[in-house]
């Protein structure tokens, strides 16, 4: 069986106050096993506009003051046309991550440029942390952009009482619309036509019987650095003070029903959750 992608996009991206455009085509095919993958000369598609990303980041740039600092600031716009087995789609990407420092503390921010909510409350946490690390609180909230990020970790590990689910909407890396779903996730992720698409749930969510939040719990208000797994480096913040832990995901309590979405895999709907 023989498999051909298509993919032509545009893409204007800020990195640190350098401005990158780049538009490209390319071709994907995968026959008996083997996949292959090139650059197509075809004419390329029209420059993304650059307005958007410019003044995101300069919104971004203003939302920190010292002692803070920007340490890395990448804002990303752009579209890109997709063909497969006969079917066409087209879809576009916002994208921002930042990653803001207080001494030896990195907060990490993955967002997307309509959801700048974040990176004010992240600043007044991590403004007054402490630089020691402490014991994690017996008993945590987690903000709705941590629970994103934990998210594909929970898929085939997520505890008893939650159940982790695909939402239904959108389209996947073969053209396919994304179903809702509970295992044997039916749909390809395909980031790039240089990688084989693969098999992975999208769009996920994380559901509970109790959606109830008890908010005089400490807030784990940001990542501090990427997931090992179920074990998370975060920014507690206890409304006394602010501090860096460790805390490993052995339970769930609750999950708001509210969430929004944030692009960590093939994207996450992060609610504010309870361990």
């Amino acid at each position: 069986m023989r498999e051909f992608y298509r993919k032509r996009g545009s893409v204007v991206r800020w990195e640190n106050g350098t401005l990158v455009r780049v538009t490209e085509s390319g071709v994907a095919i995968e026959e008996d096993g083997v996949f292959t993958c090139h650059p197509e000369r075809r004419e390329g598609p029209p420059a993304y506009e650059d307005t958007r990303v410019i003044e995101v980041a300069r919104t971004i740039e203003s939302m920190i003051e010292p002692p803070l600092r920007i340490e890395r600031l990448i804002v990303s716009d752009g579209f890109a046309e997709h063909e497969f087995d006969g079917r066409t789609w087209r879809d576009e990407t916002s994208r921002v991550h930042c990653s803001i420092v207080n001494g030896r503390i990195r907060a990490l921010v993955d967002s997307t440029a309509g959801r700048l909510d974040d990176i004010p409350r992240i600043a007044v946490s991590l403004a007054r942390a402490e630089q020691h690390e402490r014991e994690p609180p017996p008993r945590l909230r987690v903000a709705p952009n941590v629970t994103a990020a934990l998210l594909p970790s929970l898929a085939g590990l997520a505890p008893p009482n939650v159940e982790l689910l695909q939402t239904a909407g959108g389209i996947d890396g073969k053209g396919m619309p994304v179903e809702e779903a509970s295992a044997d996730w039916p749909n390809s992720y395909r980031p790039s036509y240089r990688i084989r698409p693969v098999r992975m749930p999208l769009n996920l969510r994380l559901r509970c019987d109790v959606t109830e939040i008890e908010p005089d719990r400490p807030l784990a208000v940001a990542l501090l650095a990427p997931l090992d797994g179920l074990t998370m480096h975060v920014l507690v913040d206890d409304g006394r003070r602010a501090f860096p832990a460790t805390v490993r995901v052995t339970r769930i309590d609750a999950v708001a029903h509210e969430a929004v979405w944030y692009p960590y895999g093939g994207g996450s709907f992060g609610g504010e959750m309870m361990l």
